[in-house]
């Protein structure tokens, strides 16, 4: 099974936007998971996880202080995603998101 380590690095996030989707045939660990908020202005998030016809809320309307961040996952937590499974944010300013994953193939 080859592992490789990639990120997903989004910028300016004001509505519901996908972030991250596992590719078919993948398994993915995700490692860490930031949302920044890039404006001086404070802001929510949402952040959800979708499998099939399920979402998730893993933050719904969190708040974010203006030029501050949030790790979704901390403390070392993971979180396994397979195929087609995907992550989504959501902001009302511009949100910088940056998904850090290990696919397994």
């Amino acid at each position: 099974m080859a592992q490789t380590f990639t990120n997903a690095v989004l910028n300016n996030i004001t509505s519901v936007t996908t972030v991250y989707t596992v590719p078919v045939s993948t398994t993915a660990v995700v490692v860490g998971l930031m949302v920044a908020n890039d404006t001086s202005t404070d802001t929510v998030v949402t952040v959800t996880v979708t499998q099939g016809a399920q979402t998730v809320s893993l933050i719904k309307n969190g708040p974010l202080p203006g030029t501050s961040n949030i790790s979704v996952l901390n403390n070392n937590t993971r979180m396994v995603l397979l195929a087609g499974d995907s992550i989504a944010v959501t902001s009302g300013q511009n949100a910088d998101v940056v998904v850090s994953v290990l696919q397994i193939t």
